[in-house]
């Protein structure tokens, strides 16, 4: 049996085919089209993945959307008239789209696969994005929370699976919605909403939640959820603002794009709303995962939707939660839905659950090498010439193996400096054109060193070694690498286990034993504004623009 699931108008859109149970193939268009968050109805990416299965669209058993677009429609037009007469320049906005390709999506998706109609099926946005956190997992039986901005009607969903069988059990209903909130919030400091949440949590580092009780009184706890007051927020599809002058009048003037960004002293007044944020959605994630132990009594946990990317929230709920194991796939956001909806579509159709599978899942790195390459005999001299310039001080981009269907790339599209010196974080990053002096970077170590230099708990190191949460570093690490911690003292480690990334783990072991600490920076091999990079043409392309020492791609380096 083969399902082939996508994901499509909203941010990063994908395709993903299960085959006899199995994740064969998996990508985002993104990677195609070279534009960052491509939401475009993934075209590329669904022929690229029936390529690597050797299939004909024709010949698939089903092809399953992550969402329902009647039901979202529904919600956009009893949106439009509950808040009549402000909503209709919002649903001018994206009219057009709905009463173009979006209603008529099955018909779509059928044309452009040459199969029946029938077999295109829909899956509500929450069932597609908890079918990918089960499957993930490897849990039979498992709670789920999940946490996102919208979907059709569901911004917030708890529920449980069983064998591969979801039973929901409580949600939120736009236009109350964490996922919103943060949104809001991110483009009230003058960042991009949908796309810099992430900078969001990182700013909050930097500042104190001076402004919590304001912000608890926005979203208040009730009957074991939340709610949002209304006035403060305008959160419907094709708003051009998320929040309303009420927002401004209560915390202060919202940052313009451009202005600069209050989160030093003296006025650190963007990393203190960050901050306050931050704190807000931590605590309110924590209520409904108590009332998600309350209603299961299960003892893991798993997190998808948006906020389920918000390491500092995953970090709270690991060490004060209610679960014993909080579990989340490599890619909980919209690209995954895709995965998660083929995977559901199999269980639909076969009657069975999936098998469990890895996310490697991507295009392999193609290419022969491009003119100056320098080709190295064997992988082993290779890492000898990596270590060799990371001891000098130099940046390395390394690129191998196949692209991982993952949020970020934990090792094969990968930019590296040795984590020695006051500013190898900044320096790294600022080669990728990333220039925040605020943002983190990973800190890839052998796993077995962690304790050495990270406080956390032992149920935590599978979200560890994913690179998932941002936990307190110890005196160790303050002393060999300051510059791994953010303001308030957290740090971003990736533990490398050596059996699971023999060469990663071989590059840190050789690091180790020329006499410096085997601790890296790492950060995904993409400028800023660009998706991460699928060939070696790509990455040669990078490198030309970036201010990277040398590039490893494949057996093969290249030096400016």
């Amino acid at each position: 049996m083969r399902v082939l699931g996508l994901s499509a108008f909203q941010r990063q859109s994908a395709a993903a085919l299960v085959v006899r149970g199995v994740a064969v193939a998996a990508v985002r268009e993104e990677h195609f089209t070279r534009v960052l968050l491509d939401s475009a109805f993934p075209t590329h990416a669904l022929r690229w993945v029936l390529a690597q299965a050797g299939a004909r669209g024709s010949e698939l058993d089903g092809v399953v959307f992550y969402e329902k677009p009647l039901r979202r429609f529904e919600r956009v037009l009893v949106r439009t008239l509950e808040t009549f007469p402000s909503a209709p320049r919002a649903f001018v906005r994206t009219a057009f789209a709905w009463l173009g390709e979006r209603l008529w999506l099955r018909s779509q998706i059928a044309a452009e696969l040459e199969l029946a109609p029938q077999r295109v099926l829909f899956v509500d946005q929450a069932r597609a994005h908890m079918a990918l956190a089960l499957h993930a997992s490897g849990c039979e039986h498992a709670a789920l929370l999940h946490l996102d901005d919208a979907g059709e009607w569901s911004t917030c969903t708890l529920a449980r699976g069983d064998a591969g069988v979801l039973e929901l059990l409580a949600e939120v209903r736009h236009p109350h919605s964490l996922g919103g909130l943060a949104s809001a919030f991110t483009q009230f400091v003058g960042l991009v909403a949908g796309e810099d949440e992430s900078r969001l949590e990182a700013l909050a580092a930097c500042g104190r939640p001076r402004f919590a009780a304001e912000l608890a009184r926005l979203c208040p706890e009730r009957d074991g959820a939340f709610v949002l007051e209304p006035g403060f927020f305008t959160l419907d599809d094709g708003a051009a603002r998320l929040y309303t002058p009420a927002l401004e009048a209560l915390v202060g003037p919202a940052r313009a794009p451009g202005q600069p960004l209050r989160w030093q002293a003296p006025d650190a007044h963007d990393a203190d709303l960050a901050a306050s944020v931050q704190a807000l959605l931590e605590e309110r994630a924590l209520a409904l995962a108590h009332e998600l132990h309350r209603r299961t009594e299960l003892a893991c946990v798993c997190v998808s939707g948006q906020l389920a990317s918000n390491r500092r929230l995953l970090a709270r709920l690991a060490a004060q939660g209610p679960f014993e194991r909080v579990c989340v796939a490599p890619d909980p956001g919209k690209a995954g839905a895709a995965l998660g909806a083929a995977l559901y579509g199999y269980r639909v159709l076969a009657g069975s659950a999936p098998a469990p599978s890895g996310f490697a899942l991507g295009p392999a790195l193609g290419a022969s090498g491009e003119p100056g390459a320098l080709a190295w005999a064997s992988p082993a001299e290779l890492r000898a010439e990596l270590a060799r310039r990371l001891l000098a001080g130099e940046l390395v981009g390394w690129v191998r193996g196949p692209l991982e269907f993952a949020e970020r790339s934990l090792s094969s599209r990968l930019a590296l400096a040795l984590a020695r010196g006051p500013d190898a974080r900044a320096r790294l990053l600022a080669a990728l054109q990333h220039f925040e002096p605020y943002l983190p970077a990973r800190l890839a170590l052998p796993a077995e060193r962690a304790a050495e230099f990270f406080e956390f708990d032992a149920r935590s190191t599978a979200l560890l070694e994913q690179a998932q949460l941002s936990v307190p570093a110890r005196e160790a690490l303050r002393r060999v690498a300051p510059d791994a911690l953010a303001a308030d003292g957290h740090a971003w480690p990736q533990l490398v286990d050596a059996r699971r990334d023999p060469e990663l783990g071989d590059l840190l072991a050789r690091l180790g034993a020329a006499g410096a600490e085997p601790l890296l920076f790492v950060t995904d091999l993409a400028l800023r504004g660009a998706p991460l990079v699928r060939t070696e043409r790509d990455a040669l392309e990078l490198f030309e623009r970036s201010r990277l020492d040398v590039l490893a791609a494949g057996p093969r380096t290249y030096v400016h």
